[in-house]
């Protein structure tokens, strides 16, 4: 199911699919995590909100539309709403934090931030795994080339080819968020 795209795992979620919630789940479940912690200040509550969400998400896989825009633009959203939804919960109990979530988010650089770290995951999912594994190395890891071709077991110049092609495959699948896996050079 891991190259399957974020639309069509909906699609399947809307069918009944177990096993397309599990890998949404596995894809996204992370981001959502950290951006509870971020926007409530507490890890209960942002595992809460990881539920949430993805609850929300299995009831409503019916209503995503493709057209309207990416997965990670409507689960950012979903995210959100449950967030202020579980802050204004706190909010009748005695405050921790003193924050007001509600007033913060929407507008807030540090959602956009978030938003557009989901797409990047967004896009990474759909373009080849041999590109992925380069770019991961390479940006994540933050390995030089060399590095990557002795852990690899890939000759320098195959890396370094590969990595250009990784990286206009993921521009490509950033451009078309809604397209299946993007094929590289």
């Amino acid at each position: 199911m891991r190259d399957v795209s974020d639309a069509e795992l909906v699609r399947r979620v809307s069918d009944g699919d177990d096993r397309a919630l599990s890998e949404l789940y596995d894809r996204y479940s992370r981001a959502v995590y950290a951006t509870g912690v971020r926007l409530l200040a507490d890890t209960s509550l942002a595992e809460d909100l990881v539920q949430e969400a993805f609850t929300n998400v299995w009831r409503g896989a019916g209503t995503f539309d493709s057209e309207r825009g990416s997965f990670t633009t409507w689960l950012y959203r979903i995210t959100r709403n449950r967030a202020i939804d579980l802050d204004r919960k706190r909010r009748v109990r005695p405050s921790v934090t003193g924050m007001d979530l509600a007033d913060n988010v929407p507008d807030s650089p540090e959602a956009e931030v978030i938003a557009n770290t989901w797409d990047l995951s967004q896009a990474l999912s759909r373009i080849p795994g041999r590109h992925r594994e380069i770019l991961t190395l390479a940006y994540f890891e933050d390995l030089p080339q060399k590095e990557i071709s002795r852990r690899t077991g890939l000759p320098l110049g195959t890396v370094k080819s590969r990595t250009t092609s990784a990286l206009k495959a993921l521009g490509r699948a950033l451009r078309n968020p809604c397209s299946s896996e993007v094929q590289g050079d």
